[in-house]
């Protein structure tokens, strides 16, 4: 499409813990949570200079020009939900190419975002290895891997991690639960790693 553009992103991915259930249980509580997590993150996400792209059912779908905009503004939605009824959330943040079009993204990376998201245990947050680098020079963040997992319908191999700094819950290692995790890779020097200050979506 010719309005299409390529573009590198910080993109972050959240979701509502057992909303399915709760819309089973009560549709118009949860149709009142869509809107209660609307009203209170967008303010969120704007303070941080991140962008509202999308919302896919009870989940978001946001981007940021920045790895700590990013991180920041996950840390700060967590922290802000903590005492919001049944807004009990998971968040995926990973960095790579997209493609935009219009006000949306897409592309291989955006999945990786919304895969890792299920790595997170309720309240907290998992990044993958594309944004790690950022955090090891600050070392008010702490993080712990959880492996390289394989992730549905996704090519490329990544190792997520979890934060457990900020009074963050550590991630859910699934695959390690069955003995299927794969050797991790820690040469975080790697050129795969692409320091990123200022990207512009």
């Amino acid at each position: 499409m010719s309005d299409s553009i390529s573009k590198l992103a910080v993109i972050v991915f959240t979701d509502i813990v057992d909303f399915t259930r709760l819309s089973a249980d009560n549709e118009p509580v949860a149709l009142q949570l869509l809107d209660t997590q609307r009203s209170t993150l967008k303010p969120i996400v704007e303070r941080h200079h991140g962008k509202w792209l999308k919302e896919i059912g009870d989940g978001l779908l946001l981007s940021f020009n920045t790895f700590k905009d990013a991180v920041d503004c996950a840390i700060e939605i967590q922290h802000t939900v903590k005492n919001i009824g049944n807004l009990n959330l998971r968040i995926g943040i990973h960095q790579g190419e997209v493609i935009q079009q219009g006000e949306d993204i897409v592309g291989d990376d955006v999945n990786v975002a919304s895969r890792i998201e299920s790595f997170a245990a309720p309240g907290g947050i998992v990044l993958s290895d594309r944004v790690l680098p950022s955090l090891l020079r600050d070392p008010l963040y702490q993080t712990k891997s959880l492996g390289s997992p394989e992730l549905k319908g996704v090519k490329q191999e990544v190792e997520i991690y979890s934060i457990i700094s900020h009074g963050l819950p550590e991630g859910i290692n699934k695959d390690k639960k069955k003995g299927t995790v794969k050797s991790l890779r820690k040469n975080i020097s790697s050129a795969r790693f692409q320091t990123m200050e200022d990207v512009s979506i």
